[in-house]
């Protein structure tokens, strides 16, 4: 009886070893799965398990191979050997194109094609194709503003089309497709009160559910998926709050308040916190606005007569209310864009003797100031209704990125001002670590990614700076693509995939 119990172990451990062996086997001969699914990777968060990216590249070092791609904003997403994006032909506004590329040669392996379905004018800095797409295993969900949602397989088969109104705006739709479970969740908010949710079915594109979010502005943040303990809670945000969801219906479960009304950033987490941030109305970053120094400039450059003064006839070609000193003043966004120059004057001339004073200026910028602040907010998980009163670990009002998203690596939190101004927090208390000029100015739409220990920023201008996790600041390179770049990059496999207005590259050692 013991013998063959002996036997049966044996046997039966045999048979357990055999098919250990089996399903290694299987495991080993299929394809690892290697994705960057949607906009900043996995959940949105920007970060990438590397330990040898390159850290010195340009157009002619470090290139594995560089692929010519018409024009577009939107970044490029990953699943295994297959990279996707879309683009905007520049000789017709109205061809949104949705690329398939190898990624092993950045040989194109197929094309698709959409007319919009709208006419929309575009900010300077954005663009028809500025929706990163998102990939799963078998499928690729594309979103242009200007048509609506669109469902390729791999193999660029259109398997299914979900035509969706442009949500009203003044700068043209920015926000992405986000993935949770079998749903693809949209935010469309726009002016006028159409904003709304809309989760559709990942196979059909049939609407799963619906939530309206008639008091919010337009917006062009992307959503994520709030993941802490057994809990999983859609974020968004939007005009004026943060807002709190459930995934699988849409129920509203929390809010927090106190954001300008146009934002862009999308949230993060780290440290077991939620960290979401917009810059006041102009792009402002800081809670005091540096009213005597955009005075300076002013004087500097349009008061002929050196009285300190700025009269009518002063206002010429150029004279703008300055919102980004820290920008050249050829850049878009760098004064508020005003057509008749009496409407400007009409802001600042409370005496209405066609002069604008150092007193009325100051005191027209502390009333704009006053109108709208930037903030920066860290959230303990578990708030119900306002979590504001309750569950607002801490809080602060400066150095707030205006486009691009807030980074967690490591306990640290990474903000980039325009200008290439960048602040680095620790993540758990808000305590400032470092806020230092990076050396690469002008404007930043692209995001900070962690790849590793290393953190890559790129300019619009084309500079991509690469620093260490530090509680210091510590550059490691500045390489210059002599290219605007407006995508957020992508990594895979300790290789950088990095779109500019012209070209996609590989970049690695």
């Amino acid at each position: 009886m013991q013998f063959r119990y002996r036997h049966n172990f044996t046997a039966n451990a045999c048979i357990y070893t055999i098919i250990v062996l089996l399903f290694s086997l299987i495991a080993n001969g299929r394809e690892e799965k290697v994705y960057w699914n949607q906009f900043r990777g996995p959940n949105g968060q920007g970060v990438a398990d590397a330990d040898r990216i390159p850290i010195h590249f340009s157009p002619e070092s470090n290139v594995l191979w560089k692929t010519v791609i018409p024009a577009g904003h939107s970044s490029p997403v990953i699943w295994n050997n297959r990279i996707f994006l879309t683009a905007n032909e520049p000789a017709n506004k109205m061809e949104l194109v949705t690329l398939a590329i190898d990624r092993q040669d950045g040989k194109i392996l197929w094309r698709q094609v959409v007319q919009a379905e709208t006419k929309v004018r575009f900010h300077p800095l954005n663009n028809p194709a500025s929706s990163t797409p998102a990939a799963d295993e078998r499928n690729i969900y594309v979103y242009f503003g200007t048509y609506g949602l669109i469902c390729y397989d791999h193999a660029g088969n259109d398997l299914w089309q979900r035509k969706i109104d442009t949500p009203r705006s003044k700068y043209g739709m920015a926000t992405s497709p986000i993935l949770y479970e079998d749903k693809v969740i949209m935010v469309l908010d726009g002016d006028g009160g159409s904003s709304r949710l809309l989760a559709v079915h990942r196979d059909t594109g049939q609407t799963a559910w619906q939530q309206p979010r008639s008091l919010f502005k337009a917006g062009w943040s992307t959503p994520m998926i709030w993941r802490h303990g057994q809990t999983e809670e859609l974020i968004v945000l939007g005009s004026k709050r943060l807002t709190s969801y459930d995934p699988s219906t849409g129920a509203e479960i929390w809010w927090a308040g106190g954001f300008s009304n146009e934002t862009v950033g999308i949230p993060i987490t780290g440290n077991g916190l939620l960290f979401a941030g917009a810059a006041a109305l102009g792009g402002r970053g800081d809670d005091k606005l540096d009213a005597a120094g955009s005075w300076k400039i002013t004087v500097e450059q349009f008061d002929r007569n050196h009285d300190n003064q700025i009269q009518r006839d002063e206002m010429t070609k150029g004279f703008a209310f300055i919102q980004r000193p820290e920008l050249p003043k050829d850049n878009p966004g760098y004064g508020l864009p005003v057509r008749n120059m009496d409407t400007l004057l009409r802001i600042f001339d409370h005496d209405k003797n066609r002069i604008i004073s150092e007193a009325e200026w100051m005191q027209t910028m502390s009333s704009f100031s006053a109108h709208s602040q930037p903030n920066l907010v860290a959230i303990r998980p578990g708030a119900t209704k306002d979590a504001r009163k309750s569950h607002v670990a801490w809080e602060m009002r400066r150095g707030i990125p205006e486009t691009s998203s807030l980074l967690y690596c490591r306990g640290k939190l990474y903000l980039m001002r325009d200008g290439g101004v960048l602040t680095c927090l620790e993540a758990a208390t808000g305590k400032e670590l470092f806020r230092r000029r990076i050396g690469a100015t002008g404007q930043y739409t692209a995001s900070p990614i962690a790849a590793g220990d290393k953190v890559l920023f790129a300019s619009i201008r084309g500079v991509v700076t690469v620093i260490q996790v530090d509680d210091e600041l510590k550059i490691l390179a500045r390489n210059d693509f002599g290219d605007m770049i407006f995508a957020t990059p992508a990594v895979a496999e300790n290789i950088i995939y990095l779109r500019t207005s012209g070209h996609l590259y590989a970049l690695g050692e």
